[in-house]
Formats: C-alpha cells, structure tokens, sequence
C-alpha cells in the first residue's frame, strides 16, 4: 500500500466506488428521491454554513487546535502538584499557550517557538542580572539583614516580598528601562519577532515589579525560576497540541494553496472568455457602471468580476509566497521534494503572467476612449449608425459595431483555446493530486484510447495538437480581420490618421492571440513539468524529505536579516559570482555615504563601528525603543515609589504597564486603530468571562466547558479576520487572566493568592479592574505616540510612497535590460543559474515580490490614515491612493513588456534552427537599433521617489516619453516591416503587446507625474515679463 502523504488528504473522497460492476466500469450508486433530497439538502446547508462563517473542517480543527492549548492548561491548575508548582503564577501558562500560536503551520510553529525559547531563556538570564542588581543595592542600604531570605520561604506558596527600599527600586527602575527599550528597538528592527518580543516584555515587566521587594537572592533565583517555568510549560503544551493534535505541515499548506491557485487561474480564463463573449454586444469603450435606480446602463459587467477574480489569484499568490519558504525547510515524509515545490510554483506563476495581460484589456480599451474624448458614461452599443450625431459619434458607433462582428469571428477559435488551457491545468491538478480524475462510465468510453481525459496518459500529445491548431488558425483568424477592417493602404507606408487607428484595432487582435496562445504555451510546460515528475516516479512513492545545509543556511540568514524599511531592501539582489559576471549596476550595491569615503585602514575600520553605534541610536527604532520605554516607565514609577508600591501591586497596576510594552505601534493612526480594537476586544471577552462563570454557577467543570467554547471566537478572528487582529489576540489573553486567576485561587486559597501583595477580589470585580487598567495603559501609550511630537500615518505613507517609486524605477530598469539582452540574444541557457538570462529573471522576479508587497502594504497603510487626528489642513488621500492604483497599472504593464519580449529569445531559437524568415532578421535588427525601452523612465521615477521621499519639488521641465514612438522608427527605417501582409510572421504579435503596453504604461506614468506634481510641486525658473500695456500678456523668459 502506499502511504499517505501530504496530498492525500484531496483524495479521501476519491476512492473507488463500492457497488463498481462486474466489468470494472464506475457507475453512480442507486439513491431514492428521498436519499438525493436530503443529501442535497445537507450540501445547501454546508455550503451556506461555510460561505456565511468561512468555516470549513480545516478552519475548525485549527479553532479547536487554538481553543485547545490554553484550556489544558488552565485545566491542569486543578491538579495539586501543578498548582504548588506555579502558586500564584499559573495563570501565565495559559497567557503563553495562547502566544505561542499553536494554529501555525509546523514548520512556522517549529520557527516561532525556537526563536521564543531563546529569547525566554535570554530573558530570563538578563532578569536574573537585574534583580541580583536590585537586591544587592538593598543589602547595601540596610543596616539589617538578618531577614535575607532561606530556600525554605523562597519555596512557600506565592512570593514572599520585604518592606519598600529606594535604592533597589531605582535599580530595578533603570534596569526596567534598560530592557523595555532594548526589546522595543529590537521589535521595530526586526518586525518579524514581535511575538517573541511581546513574550519577552512580559517576562521583564512581571520580573521587575517584584524585583525591588526581594531581600535576597535566594527568593528571586526561586522566583525567576518558577516564572521561566510557567512559561516553558505553556510553550510545552502548545508544542504538544500543535504537533498531536490535527497536526498541520507547511507542506499541506502550499499544496492546499496550489490546488486553489489552479483552482483560480481555471476561473479567471473563464472570466475572460465570459468577457470576450461580452464584447460582442456592449460597448467595448464605455467602463460597467450602474445607476441610482440600480441599473446597469454601460459596459461589461463581465470586465469587472475578471478584476476580481485576478484580486483574489493574486491575493493567493502573495499568501504562497509566504507559505512556500516554510515548506521548503520542512523535514517530511512526502513526494516532491524543496525544489519541486519551487518550481511548479515558479511555473504556475508565468501561467498567471499572461493571465494578468487579459485583464487589462478592458482598460486598453477605456484608455482608446479617453485618447479620443468619448463620452465613457454612455453605451453606444444598441445605437444605430444613423442616429449618430456628429463625427465623433459616428466615428464611435463604427468602431462599435467593428468590434461586436470582430469579436464574433474570433468567438470560435478564442473558446477553443480557453477550453484547452482549462483541461490542461486541470490534467496539472490531477497529477499532482490535487483534484479528482474523471469517472468513465461506460467501458466503450474506457476503450476510446484516441480521447484521453485530463490526467490520462496520452492527453499532453492532445494538448499540444490543439495548441499548434490555434498557432495555425491565427493566419485564417488574421487574415479574416485584414479583409474586414483593412483596406489596400494599409500594406503602405502612410502615416494617416486612419492608418494608425486601424493599425490600433490590429494590435488590439493580435494582443489578445498573443497573451491566449502565451498561456496555453505555459500550461504546456507545466504540464511537461508535472509528467517529467510523474515519469521520475516522484508522484507515486514517499521519502524523507530533510532540507540541504544550504537552504538552512539561507533560513538563518533570512531569519535575523534586518526587515526596517523592508522597501529598502531591492538593493540586496542575489548576484553570487560565477563563471559569468552580470553586471545589475550600482542601484544594487551599498549605498554610497556622501561624507565618508570607504575605510582604508585599521584605525579607520575599527572607528568605523561608532558611527554604526551612532546611527543606531539616531534610527526611527531607537526612536520607538525609547518612546515604550518611557511610556512604560512612565507608570511603572508609581510601583517603584514608597507610598504606591503597594497600592500598584494590590491593584494590578502593572496589567497596564504590560499593555504599553507590547501594544505600542510606531505610527499615531495605526495605535490609535489598534488600541480601539484592543478596549473592544477586551470589553467582549469580560462580559464573556461573567457568562462562562455564572452560567454554571462558577462550577471548575462548566467553566471549563465555557471557557474553551468562547476560546474559539478568538481563535477565529485571528484565523478569518486578520484585519482586527487585536482583538482575537487580547481577548483570548483577557479571558484567561479573568478565569484562570478565578480558578487559581478556588484551588490553592485565597491566603496563598494574596500572599504576592495582589488583593483578592470576586470575578464580578476583577474583570472591570481588567478593562479598567487596559483602558488606562492604551491612553498613557497612545499619548506617548503623540509626545512630545506624532509619527503620523501621513509621513510614513510619503515615505512608503518614495519607496515603492523607486522600487519601481529599480523594476523597469531590470525590465529595460532584459529586453535588451533578449533583442542581442545574449540570455543563454536560462536554465543555467550562471547565464545572464538566468540572473536577469532571478532579479526581475526579486524586485517584482517587493514591489507588489509594498503597493499591498501601501493600500493597507492607507486605510489607517483616516484614525489620526486630523490638524491642519485635510490629508489628500484620495490623491495618494490614486497615485498608488496607477503605479500598481504601471507595474502591471511593465510585467507585460517582458513577458511580450521573451518571445523574441524564442525568436533567436527558432531563427537559429529553421534558418527564418529574411522578415525576422530585419525586424530583429530593426527592433534592436530603435530602442524598445527608454532610459528616460528609470530616471523620472528615480526623481520622483526622491521628490515624495524629501518632501521636495521636482525638477522643473519632466517629462514622460511620447508614446508609439517605436512604430515611427520602424516607419521611417522601413516602411515595410509593419505591413499588415507581415502579421502572420512570428514575433508581429509580439511586438504588439509591447507597443501597447508601451503605451499604457507611459499613460499611467503622465498620470503619476501628475499627481505627483500636484502633491511635491515643480521648481520653476522661469522669468515672466508682464506688459504694462496689456495685463494679459505675458512672456516667459
């Protein structure tokens, strides 16, 4: 038998049907009326359930997984051994069963709790210091220590404290700071580690509020070792739940994530099709809209679900982005190995590529609108020809009317390659495991070996003859398109305005064959790749997958690499030296410092590291380090001063200085965002606290019961709602600390509970005490935010903004180069990793994550402007999200440049084997001398994101490159070589995808340096001369 691994799961439902007949063909089982009835009923009602919740099996056992851990160890507490363990403590188990996450994939879980065991055992050594620190200055300062302390009172119930000293409370003051700012620095250097660093400000602040009370060493060894106690303990227990309990890999994960992203590239080629059927009857000019009666009155409503559905797919390829590093560092049993999975992901990602072309068709078309002055906001598409008003309407109704016969010439071959692109990722899906094979139901079926199935042996050959069938109907197709819409001039060389709009209406065809038969060519790669997998027998045996010491290396590095600015970070490209140098340039390398030339010497290199001490301690983490630090500080002082150390211990004062530690955020609006979601969180889950206890009348059982039920609300908004966060994560923290002090003390006493100094008060008073101390610290830490001056959201997305310009500048640089490398044919083997080919993709990819992360977090960040406090005049937000919508167009555009000129590599092949075409060698050489890219677009974005950066104007003079200036110079070098009799020729389709995404991409390009300029300004130098005579003349110098 073979064994199960991670794929298995999409096959349990797969199986053999029992009642198969004698001949071995599959046959539906028998049901009556009443059985389908019900059936069908229970899956309308699931199906609701899971669309109404997003609550499916898996989304259950991870809430059940999450509710889990810490209900085990508030229920442990009941044990006597586990309750002399811990004392007063016990409710700490559960607050770190809670932090340690145990609903994460294993090998993020195994990454996390790794990291959270050294930072707690770091922690604790530090404490330790700090408290021999405080307890020494003590015994310094009194004149009678006799009553030090013995091994015997350290191990009585709770914790034994000694009368208020100054001395150790000003040592335990400054160590307090000490560490709350270094943890703090460390959390916006490293944003990565921010549940480790929450769990570790924990430690100190629990550790430093009795620091000062201990008279000896003895008491504060026993009590720092009962608190790292507590804590392993509750790592302890969510490792156990993780790992036991539903058991989840990150390889699961990633497999679960590519059978959705086949799921959603089969959807969005369907939407496009929908969409292309549309445009035989709308107005392919006029955008979908409704009116206020809700109407549909314009457009194709069809272009707008394809938008959605390319949202989703590549919301889904972020999420696997994500997900997929983890996988690949997993040891498991299973059947593709770290760099199977990278590269079947890699693959489907070029499937999405042409994909995402496709949906921008409908804005190529509202762009042709927008050039010409149409009317957008109403459909011409019922209108006859002879109720045009004007030329314009006319001119308008023709290409309307154009477009509708076009598109229903092309209707047969378009649906024949959608339906082929469609079974071969489906064929993808079933190799791989991901979906379920086709059921034959008769045995002549099973016999007709010339039509095999997705999945069936046989079905690749099928597959590439239909591809090769559309390559060939793009003559008929084409030449149908020149009989109708091209008349004799057009094979000439005429620069009419006539000529250019049809030319256009051509490009618009062969755009859409182009980006069609791309992404069948791709599925038929990745359909080689998944048969080469299967034909290696990969996908029919198991093994032990264990990650090289290379990929583990690189883990580690990746792992504490500095994630502060992390927009910054396109200068750090993977160029390893081989045989084979690229040479990427010197945006890539480190930045140069303008004041200091490198270090030469010894002396010049060892003072070199002050200046690191220094710019540290100037950096915006440092800044956030001593902010929480002394936001912190700022009521832990009442706990370190002779008249209120005892009232801040009786009343949970330091609850309040826990929340500051952790809950503080670098910018005014998020704070403020997350501080309300916070107070909300807390407010539910108290009035759920007062319902688990009194709704069983405070019995350990019920409660119990209560409390593990309402653990899945939180456990719920962290899995379905990451939006709000916070408040999953302080109410699941919220309830734990109510119910588990509550149970703590009905099992140990309250004589031994409030031997900490804490005063024992009923649940119907310590859950408003809760609320009450979260409420104080989130307003104290939300001033500190704003004191002594705001770091609003309004900067941080200027500067979010410059960042993504320049990554985006650094993006079509690396775009410009590739296409230059690919019109020399100097790109190589590009499955070799030293061929030039091989880096430039490697970068190009690189810079391409990045900027799609920042344009998402730059979408993200802006959202939360509308939480800071408006001063002033009023931010112009919606200037800035317009700018971010148009740089995200841009990049689009951008990715449709380079997959258009990766054709021309496969031109260079095909030349070089087939002796081409004398029309393909001039092209080539035509295409290389004019220049398909242009410098001049590096370089006005690289000074615009300077200008947003600084707050500066721009240059005076800017401006962004004419478009369709590349058909001009292939014109007047040869008036020949765009003729339409040449659109049959390899490398024609081509090189209109990239004429329009030429031209698309330097719309969006005016359209940011306009909004830019309206943002920055623009240096003017200009001297104006005004006449006397006549004020309404002026000269401009």
């Amino acid at each position: 038998m073979t064994p199960r691994s991670e794929t298995s799961k999409h096959r349990s439902s797969y199986r053999d049907d029992p009642e198969a007949g004698a001949d071995g063909a599959q046959r539906p089982p028998a049901l009556n009326a009443h059985g389908r009835s019900m059936n069908e009923q229970l899956q309308g009602l699931k199906q609701g359930w899971s669309a109404v919740t997003g609550i499916d099996r898996r989304t259950y056992m991870q809430m059940f997984k999450g509710a889990l851990a810490p209900t085990v160890a508030i229920a442990a507490y009941q044990a006597t051994s586990y309750a002399d363990t811990f004392t007063t403590i016990g409710y700490l188990v559960g607050v770190m069963a809670v932090l340690s996450f145990p609903i994460q994939p294993r090998a993020k879980f195994m990454q996390t709790m790794l990291v959270n065991l050294l930072v707690t055992c770091l922690g604790c050594a530090v404490t330790l210091l700090a408290m021999y620190c405080s307890v020494t200055a003590r015994l310094n300062t009194e004149s009678n220590t006799a009553a030090s302390g013995s091994s015997a009172a350290a191990d009585a119930a709770g914790i034994a404290t000694s009368p208020y000293n100054p001395s150790a409370s000003a040592v335990a003051g400054i160590w307090l700071f000490a560490m709350i700012y270094a943890i703090s620095a460390f959390r916006a250097k490293r944003p990565q580690f921010t549940i480790p660093s929450i769990i570790l400000a924990i430690f100190a602040n629990v550790s430093m509020v009795y620091a000062p009370q201990f008279s000896s060493i003895v008491l504060a060894q026993s009590f720092a070792r009962r608190l790292l106690e507590a804590f392993l303990t509750g790592f302890a227990i969510s490792t156990a739940c993780s790992l036991i309990v539903f058991p989840l890999t990150s390889r699961q994960v990633v497999f679960t994530d590519m059978s959705g992203y086949i799921v959603s590239l089969r959807a969005a080629i369907k939407a496009n099709l929908d969409y292309m059927h549309s445009l035989e009857e709308t107005d392919v000019f006029a955008p979908h809209r409704v009116n206020t009666a809700g109407e549909e009155v314009a457009g194709s409503k069809e272009a707008d679900a394809f938008k959605d559905k390319m949202r989703g797919l590549a919301a889904l390829h972020a999420k696997t982005s994500t997900d997929l590093p983890f996988a690949k560092r997993e040891v498991a049993i299973g059947r593709l190995g770290p760099d199977d999975l990278q590269k079947t992901f890699r693959m489907l990602r070029i499937v999405m590529l042409p994909v995402l072309g496709l949906s921008c068709m409908s804005d190529v078309f509202q762009r042709i609108a927008e050039e010409r002055g149409w009317d957008r906001a109403k459909s011409f598409a019922d209108i006859p020809l002879s109720e045009a008003h004007g030329e314009e309407e006319k001119m308008r109704i023709e290409s309307v009317m154009e477009w509708h016969e076009l598109m229903k010439r092309l209707r047969e071959p378009f649906e024949s390659i959608t339906n082929t692109i469609d079974e071969g990722l489906e064929h993808v899906a079933i190799l791989l495991q991901l979906a379920p094979a086709p059921k034959r139901w008769s045995a002549d079926e099973e016999n007709n070996a010339s039509n095999p199935k997705p999945g069936e042996k046989g079905f690749p050959a099928i597959y590439d003859r239909r591809a090769i069938e559309f390559l060939e109907s793009k003559k008929e197709m084409l030449r149908a398109c020149k009989d109708f819409k091209a008349p004799p001039w057009m094979n000439h060389a005429s620069l009419s305005n006539d000529r250019k709009r049809l030319r256009r209406q051509l490009f618009m065809c062969l755009y859409m064959e182009f980006l069609l038969f791309n992404t069948a060519r791709r599925v038929g790669e990745l359909m080689l790749h998944v048969e080469e997998l299967r034909a290696s027998g990969k996908l029919s045996k198991t093994r032990l997958i264990v990650p090289g010491y290379k990929r583990l290396r690189k883990w580690v590095k990746n792992s504490v690499a500095s994630r502060e600015g992390e927009a910054h970070g396109d200068q750090q490209i993977d160029t390893e030296t081989s045989n084979m140098n690229v040479y990427l340039g010197e945006a890539y390398k480190q930045e140069k410092d303008p004041e200091h030339l490198p270090p030469a010497n010894a002396w010049e290199r060892a003072s070199d590291m002050l200046r690191v001490v220094a710019h540290f301690l100037a950096s915006p983490a440092s800044n956030f380090g001593a902010r929480v630090a002394c936001a912190t500080l700022s009521i832990a002082i009442v706990g370190y001063l002779r008249d209120t150390q005892a009232f801040f211990t009786t009343q949970r004062i330091f609850w309040a200085q826990i929340m500051i530690s952790i809950s503080m955020n670098p910018s005014a609006g998020q704070s403020l965002r997350n501080f309300v979601l916070r107070i909300l969180g807390t407010f539910v889950f108290m009035l759920l606290s007062w319902v688990a206890y009194y709704i069983v009348d405070g019995k350990t059982a019920g409660v119990l019961v209560f409390y593990f039920i309402f653990l899945h609300l939180g456990v719920y908004v962290i899995l379905k709602r990451p939006e709000i966060l916070p408040v999953g994560m302080i109410g699941q923290i919220t309830i734990t600390l109510i119910l588990g002090y509550e149970l703590q003390v009905r099992q140990i006493g309250v004589e031994s509970a409030t031997s900490n100094g804490q005063a024992y008060y009923p649940i119907y008073i310590l859950a408003p005490i809760r609320l009450a101390t979260v409420c104080g610290g989130l307003f104290l830490a939300w001033i500190w935010t704003v004191f002594p001056y705001p770091i609003t959201e309004h900067s941080q997305l200027r500067q979010s903004l410059g960042r993504s310009l320049y990554l985006l500048a650094n993006y079509y640089s690396v775009v410009h180069e590739s296409v230059r490398t690919r019109l020399r044919g100097g790109e190589g083997d590009t499955t070799l990793k030293d061929s030039p080919g091989y880096k430039l993709d490697k970068a190009r990819q690189k810079v391409y994550s990045k900027c799609s992360t920042v344009l998402t977090g730059l979408r993200t960040q802006s959202s939360f402007v509308k939480f800071d406090i408006p001063i002033g005049g009023k931010f112009p937000r919606e200037r800035y999200q317009a700018i971010i919508t148009q740089m995200q167009s841009a990049l689009d555009f951008m990715v449709l440049i380079s997959l258009a000129s990766s054709a021309f590599n496969d031109l260079q092949q095909l030349d070089d084997r087939d002796h081409g075409s004398e029309w393909l060698a001039n092209f080539r050489r035509l295409v290389n001398d004019a220049h398909v890219t242009s410098e001049a677009i590096t370089t006005l974005l690289a000074l615009m994101s300077a200008s947003v950066s600084n707050g500066s104007a721009l240059p005076p003079y800017l401006r962004v490159p004419e478009p369709y200036q590349l058909t001009r110079r292939l014109d007047e070098m040869d008036g020949d070589i765009l003729s339409v009799r040449h659109i049959a020729e390899p490398g024609y389709s081509s090189f209109a995808v990239i004429q329009i995404g030429t031209k698309c991409m330097l719309d969006d390009l005016r359209k940011i340096l306009a909004g830019v300029k309206e943002l920055v300004g623009e240096l003017d130098f200009s001297y104006h001369v005004v006449s006397t005579a006549d004020s309404a003349r002026e000269d401009s110098v």
